[in-house]
């Protein structure tokens, strides 16, 4: 069976392009595929305690693994404590790792 992971790099609140990409990788985990989410750079904004997105808030309750990159949230002085229950850190070395284990990766 595939494997996904989503890179999502662009801010929910300000580009509505995230939110097809956020119900992509709720479809593919629905139907049992493997979905992770990473958040880099301005993605990470949702990620945190308090952010109202419901598109990205039902990701983890359809099973998709949310990862945000440490040095993204670093870069924008929000902590892993101040982060929603789902999701964890994660490094942009990830992806490597993904590519290298012949995952599907997906950039926005």
């Amino acid at each position: 069976m595939s494997r996904y992971l989503f890179v999502q790099n662009q801010d929910p609140f300000t580009e509505v392009r995230t939110g097809a990409q956020f119900d992509l990788a709720r479809r593919l985990a629905e139907s049992g595929r493997s979905v992770t989410l990473l958040l880099v750079q301005n993605g990470v904004t949702a990620a945190r305690q308090g952010a109202h997105c419901p598109q990205f808030d039902a990701l983890a309750a359809a099973g998709v693994n949310v990862c945000a990159d440490s040095f993204s949230l670093l870069q924008r002085e929000i902590s892993p404590g101040h982060l929603k229950p789902a999701v964890r850190t994660a490094e942009v070395g990830m992806v490597v790792d993904a590519l290298l284990d012949g995952d599907k990766v997906i950039w926005n």
